[in-house]
Order: structure tokens, then C-alpha cells, then sequence
């Protein structure tokens, strides 16, 4: 059964990712081997709405970052954000009638992508913060995904006032300000190695009327209803990676931020384990490329079996029916009018 200890897997939305390397293009940057080398599926132009764990979105941020450096990397990323990230979500603020009701409201609405988002606002001593709360760890890949959430809080602030907004002072957990100087200027007041990110906001912003345009409005898309176990979110993290990887124990576990062993403990807690979920995933996968037309030997070596035979035992040993019967009897009933 699951319990309220069960860890969160990290995931946030595929189109994410996309999102920078469509901006990188537009700059005549090739992302390849960063994406590559971050752990991305390779079919990332294929997905938008499939949910990947973060820790290869916080890669790619890294390893673009250092193949251009803080400046330039910063007014991609800023513009990425601006043009395609927040696009996304924006329509969700439709009813809001002030910057302060918008940014209430921002905790629900981010969480249609990201399974982590923690962020609120607060008042403290007559000054109002918009915070966002993070776990710290002592990667390098910590510190540009900082930078991630706060250009995206300066950004979205930025599209509800349409306004260029900045903060008088940032509160930040890295201790990194010099970073945050190339980025955005020394007219801002950092804070180092604090609990949470944190942006001040003048109460006159927070009245300021939503103006945002209609044409940033996006048909809304609805609420994720978040998966009820652990065994749940591991399988949803772990399905775009299964079309080009062969997925072990110790990849899976990499991906999900734990180790082999914890990720063993917590699917047998639930009565479950890694090679039923790894089954049950490469299942879903076959049958979506069955749908797909693909032949058997081509899903069969796609999806890392020795050969087409061992895939066919596989297969009928998890839905009860061999390939070529389940492409006979269920996809032809799909076909009829």
C-alpha cells in the first residue's frame, strides 16, 4: 500500500526539453550530442506531452550551458522561456484578475507539468515573496536548474505585467550570485545559500490587472490526475525511454535520482517489481508500434530482443496472445468502422 513516505519522482513535461533545443536551432546551435549525451530519449522531437524525469532536463541545461557560456546561454534561455515555455500554461490565468491572484493560482497550474513544482506566495514584515522551494544537492547541474526556475518566475511576472520585470532583490539557494550578474544585471540585490528561491514583489505589481494577450491563450488542457502509487509514476518516468533503450535496473534507477537498491525496496513495498514493470512497459510499446504498422522483426530488434521469437514468448507471456494473433484479432477490431 502506498503511504505518504513514498518519494516523488521528479517528471515534468517532454516539451520542456523541446522547448530549448527548438530555440538552439533558431540560433544555429546544434543540441545533438547535448542531447545525447543528457539522457534524453533520442525520439524527443516526437514527444510534448509525455513526462520525463527531470534529472536529464537538467543535464541538457548544464551541458548547454557550458557549450556557450552564462551570457549567451542566459539570453537563449530567458527567450526560450519567454517564447515557448510559458505559452504553454499561460491560458490557465485567464480568470485571474491581478498579478497576486495569478501568482496564487500558480501552484495548480504548474503542476500540469512538473510533479515537483512547489511555489506560493508569501508576506513577511510588510514585504510580499513569491517563493519556490527546491532540493538542494551539490551538483553542478544544481545550479542551472536554479537558474531555470528563476528566469521563469522573472519571465512569467514579466508576461502577466507586460512589462520587462525585475526584482529588486532575489533570494537564491546556490551561492552562485556572480552567475546571476551576467544573466540579469547588477541592479539586483542577491541573497546566497538560502532555504528556498525567493523574488520580492512591490505591492503595486501585485495589483497591476492581468494583461495578458489572447493570443498567448492556449486551448487548456486538463488537470493530470496524479498517479496513486509509486509503481505508477516509475512506470510513466520510464516510458519514452523504452522505444531506444533496454532499459536495466541500474539505467532505470539513474533516471529516477535513486539507487538500484531503493528503487528494488519501493516497487517490492507495492508488490510489484522491475521486470514487471519493465514487461508491462515494453508491452504498451509494442503495441503502440503494432499500431504503427511496423513489422514484427522491427519492433522486436527496436525494442532490444535477441531475436523475433524471444520477443513473440515475451509478449504472449504478458497479454496471453502471440503478435501476430493480437495484430490479427485486436487491432483489426480497431480498424472496423
Amino acid at each position: 500500500m502506498s503511504s505518504s513516505k513514498d518519494p516523488v519522482v521528479p517528471l515534468i513535461k517532454s516539451g520542456y526539453a523541446r522547448v530549448l533545443v527548438e530555440i538552439f536551432y533558431e540560433y544555429n546551435h546544434d543540441p545533438h550530442q547535448a542531447i545525447k549525451d543528457s539522457g534524453l530519449p533520442p525520439d524527443l522531437f516526437d514527444l510534448d506531452q509525455e513526462f520525463l524525469p527531470q534529472e536529464p532536463m537538467k543535464k541538457l541545461i548544464y551541458l548547454l550551458a557550458n557549450q556557450l557560456g552564462i551570457t549567451q546561454f542566459g539570453d537563449i534561455l530567458r527567450t526560450a522561456i519567454r517564447r515557448k515555455a510559458i505559452p504553454r500554461l499561460i491560458g490557465e490565468f485567464s480568470q485571474c484578475k491581478t498579478v497576486k491572484e495569478a501568482l496564487e493560482l500558480s501552484q495548480a497550474v504548474f503542476l500540469y507539468d512538473s510533479t515537483v513544482a512547489n511555489v506560493g506566495l508569501e508576506t513577511s514584515h510588510g514585504r510580499t515573496w513569491y517563493w519556490c522551494k527546491r532540493k538542494v544537492d551539490e551538483s553542478a547541474l544544481f545550479l542551472w536548474s536554479e537558474i531555470w526556475a528563476v528566469l521563469y518566475a522573472v519571465e512569467f511576472i514579466s508576461v502577466l505585467t507586460q512589462r520587462d520585470w525585475l526584482p529588486t532583490q532575489i533570494k537564491i539557494q546556490s551561492d552562485c550570485a556572480d552567475v546571476y550578474q551576467s544573466i540579469l544585471g547588477n541592479s539586483i540585490q542577491y541573497f546566497v545559500a538560502n532555504e528556498r528561491v525567493e523574488w520580492l514583489i512591490d505591492d503595486e505589481v501585485l495589483a497591476l490587472p492581468l494583461r495578458i494577450s489572447p493570443k498567448a491563450f492556449e486551448e487548456k488542457k486538463p488537470l493530470v490526475s496524479w498517479h496513486a502509487n509509486f509503481t505508477d509514476r516509475v512506470f510513466t518516468s520510464l516510458l519514452p525511454y523504452v522505444r531506444e533503450h533496454n532499459l536495466t535496473l541500474e539505467e532505470a534507477a539513474e533516471l529516477l535520482s535513486m539507487t538500484p537498491r531503493t528503487l528494488q525496496r519501493r516497487l517490492t513495498e507495492e508488490r510489484t517489481s522491475f521486470r514487471r514493470i519493465k514487461d508491462n512497459l515494453l508491452y504498451t510499446v509494442a503495441v503502440d508500434m503494432m499500431g504503427e504498422q511496423l513489422s514484427l522483426t522491427h519492433i522486436a530488434n527496436q525494442l532490444g530482443y535477441s531475436n523475433i521469437a524471444h520477443f513473440s514468448r515475451s509478449f504472449k507471456r504478458i497479454s496471453g496472445l502471440t503478435p501476430k494473433v493480437y495484430q490479427k484479432i485486436i487491432l483489426s477490431l480497431n480498424d472496423e468502422p
